[in-house]
């Protein structure tokens, strides 16, 4: 089964194990569960996990106690608690293996155990750590690079020895999907709505609050680029109206954008999760 395909498997998996009522600990699990699998297609790792799970032997003792990992993983500071998550994360579903109702979900465990070893194995707490971060925040899609033009784009990717399998990109200020298909060694920069979409979730339940108003874009920038350490997201209002400030931190872009880019554009909220309610 596709690395994709497996993902989605595993987190309907949690959806059917997820209870209305449950302790904070078993929530805060399955919570964790489910940020592990998006954070492999978020950043791009079908590949790169497909290309673990072929070598890696489930159960195996690869699993490295937190305490140990604190001491020595370079670039950990401040993931202490998320290696924790996962340790307790990993136990659960280690458990959950050996219920005898769980056999048809034999598949699935191991695969959510396949990633917790391979964030833990190949050095991913800090990355996740700020997945995690953003997710919660409810932060605008994350970008793993940015370009000044489409061609720049494309001819990174077409260089790129180990792309991402699909990731989202800017060129200039706008969101656009880098595809890479290995079996044939298809690549391919295309345009993306992932902004729009996430500006009509964003909006749905909460109206927006602006902190600052500015008569032209060009005040807008100038303003935004003094900003010594902005924030993911900040609503401001040119001429009359509203756009998003949003800090790409990662690739050290700026940028602003109109809230009517959503027009258009609607959020199913039967299959969708619920937007954070801040403004």
């Amino acid at each position: 089964m596709p690395t994709h395909d497996a993902i989605i498997e595993t987190q309907r998996l949690i959806g059917r194990i997820w209870k209305e009522e449950q302790s904070p600990e078993r929530e805060r699990i399955l919570e964790c569960a489910g940020y592990t699998l998006s954070f492999i297609s978020a950043t791009g790792q079908d590949y790169r996990f497909e290309d673990f799970r072929q070598t890696h032997v489930p159960g195996s003792p690869t699993w490295v106690e937190p305490s140990h990992l604190a001491s020595t993983e370079p670039g950990a500071a401040g993931s202490a608690n998320l290696r924790e998550l996962l340790a307790r994360t990993r136990g659960f579903f280690t458990q959950l293996l050996t219920e005898p109702d769980a056999t048809h979900d034999h598949g699935p465990i191991r695969v959510l155990l396949d990633v917790v070893d391979y964030i833990v194995l190949t050095g991913g707490f800090v990355a996740l750590d700020e997945h995690v971060r953003r997710l919660e925040a409810g932060s605008p899609p994350r970008v793993v690079a940015a370009f000044g033009t489409r061609e720049e784009a494309t001819d990174w990717l077409e260089r790129a020895p180990d792309p991402p399998s699909k990731a989202l990109v800017l060129v200039g200020d706008q969101y656009h999907q880098a595809v890479y298909l290995r079996d044939i060694n298809h690549r391919k920069i295309m345009p993306w709505p992932a902004m729009e979409y996430y500006l009509a979730e964003l909006v749905q339940d909460v109206t927006p609050i602006a902190v600052a108003s500015f008569a032209s874009r060009e005040m807008a920038e100038s303003w935004l680029q003094a900003q010594t350490e902005p924030p993911d997201r900040i609503w401001v209002l040119i001429a009359g109206e509203l756009h998003l400030a949003v800090n790409h931190a990662n690739v050290q872009r700026r940028a602003l954008y109109p809230l009517s880019m959503a027009n258009g554009y609607t959020v199913n909220v039967e299959v969708e999760p619920e937007p954070p309610r801040q403004g």
